[in-house]
């Protein structure tokens, strides 16, 4: 997993590999008959998409043809690097790093153009700290869960620990921390437990070392009020964990695994490389490794499987009741297993508007393009490519999309394109001095991590 200083050293690259979530094996068990179940296979007739106007395919700009973004204000955060910005509802918060292994949390007052408090940890802040199950871009960032925020720092460079903090919101105040000479991260949250995953850490020899054998995860049960364990699973070779239905769910090499909140096995079934557990209605959708694509596997709570259905997909977004899945088709599902609506072509790296009306995904075969799609309905609704070989929307806002591409010759080394979330035509172009890592719209407003600030952009007029 890239650590801070890797990632800076990429010059800010967004073009980050897939990380392993929380990883670990069961003892053996009884898999759970999967009688009752919807079954469909990738042969079966998927329903129609609705009705759609022609999407419009929005031509590259000329460079000079496009007038220049300024910002609405600067934010300078004291930090080296400012890494991520996390949006919570109309909260932000932002992940900060600096050299000397120092990290802090801090949240964004937009409205005072100031940082509203800021927490300071021992440590570089971590990837993936907060378990985003199926998309293949790293980020740091934090994770809010029932008023609590959680974040993951450490000592990664020299595999030597990390520790999960969790925090309040409103002031930054530490509640408590756990920490382990192991990789950690959370995977969900059941009522009053924390649930985190604790890799051991490989020490590679050289740079093309890897494991004879699986690493060992512990799976470990917290007190969200004070952070002690309640309980520990040993696990190991685990690719895939997460919470769903009032349930841990662990997905290892050949099984997935359903616990309660306490720890205790309550079924398992058998499967071939999981590669994502995501939480979709009242149930958990497992997708597993199938050639160049997954099959999903939809189970309920008692671990009866509900329906399956195979797809060229390999990326993930849950939301509530709906599962979009993104590759060489974009699909989305509901929550019993039909599909409301399909597009082929290319696409990854999901990304909802705030509003929930339009997703949006990197697409065409350069994976140069801002694909959006309308919600519910589906449909395809504009494709923007931007002047580059490599784009992808960064973040977006109600009205529209931020979309990032590598332009060294023009920029320290991308863009930011401000792009009408209803059309498609690009407004405006920021050509930032500095490395981007994180666009996150709050509002009407477009905040991105510029190097050690925080830079707000509003809607091109």
């Amino acid at each position: 997993m890239p650590s801070r200083r890797q990632f800076v050293a990429a010059a800010g690259s967004a073009l980050a590999a897939l990380a392993g979530c929380v990883d670990g094996e069961t003892d053996p068990v009884t898999a759970v008959p999967t009688t009752d179940r919807t079954v469909r296979s990738a042969t079966e007739t998927a329903a129609e998409p609705p009705e759609t106007d022609r999407p419009t395919d929005t031509e590259a700009p000329t460079e000079d043809s496009l007038a220049e973004w300024s910002p609405a204000w600067t934010l300078e955060t004291e930090f080296g690097h400012v890494l991520a910005l996390t949006r919570d509802g109309t909260d932000l918060y932002a992940t900060l790093s600096d050299d000397g292994s120092r990290s802090a949390i801090a949240a964004v007052d937009y409205a005072a153009e100031r940082l509203r408090w800021r927490t300071a940890f021992e440590g570089d802040a971590v990837v993936t700290s907060f378990l985003e199950q199926g998309n293949a871009r790293d980020k740091w960032g934090v994770g809010v869960r029932d008023g609590t925020l959680y974040v993951v720092t450490g000592n990664t460079d020299d595999y030597a620990w990390t520790a999960l903090h969790a925090l309040d919101p409103a002031t930054g105040e530490r509640r408590w921390s756990f920490r382990r000479e192991r990789e950690l991260t959370v995977a969900g949250v059941i009522g009053d437990t924390v649930v985190a995953g604790g890799r051991e850490f490989f020490v590679p020899e050289s740079t093309h070392d890897t494991p004879e054998e699986p690493l060992p995860t512990a799976v470990y049960g917290l007190d969200a009020a004070s952070g002690s364990v309640r309980w520990t699973r040993e696990f190991r070779g685990v690719t895939a964990g997460g919470t769903a239905a009032s349930r841990v769910v662990v997905g290892e090499g050949d099984r997935v695994t359903g616990l309660d909140a306490e720890g205790h096995t309550l079924w398992s079934a058998s499967t071939t490389d999981p590669r994502a557990v995501l939480a979709v209605g009242d149930g958990v959708v497992v997708a597993a490794a199938d050639g160049e694509g997954s099959t999903l596997r939809a189970f309920g709570s008692d671990g009866k499987e509900r329906w399956r259905d195979t797809r060229p997909v390999e990326e993930f977004l849950a939301v509530g009741d709906r599962l979009y899945a993104l590759g060489d088709e974009t699909v989305a599902y509901d929550a019993d297993g039909d599909v409301r609506w399909q597009v082929d072509g290319y696409s990854q790296w999901p990304l909802l508007a705030p509003d929930g009306e339009t997703l949006y995904a990197r697409a065409a075969v350069r994976a140069n393009a801002v694909d959006a799609f309308s919600i519910p309905g589906g449909g395809r609704r504009f494709r923007y490519e931007t002047p580059s070989n490599n784009g992808w929307p960064a973040g977006a806002t109600d009205e529209m999309v931020v979309a990032e591409a590598i332009t060294p010759d023009l920029a320290d080394f991308t863009s930011l394109y401000a792009v009408d979330g209803e059309s498609g035509s690009p407004m405006a172009v920021y050509r930032p001095t500095d490395a981007v890592f994180d666009v996150a719209g709050v509002d009407e407003t477009a905040y991105a991590a510029i190097g050690d600030r925080v830079v707000a952009f509003e809607r091109p007029e």
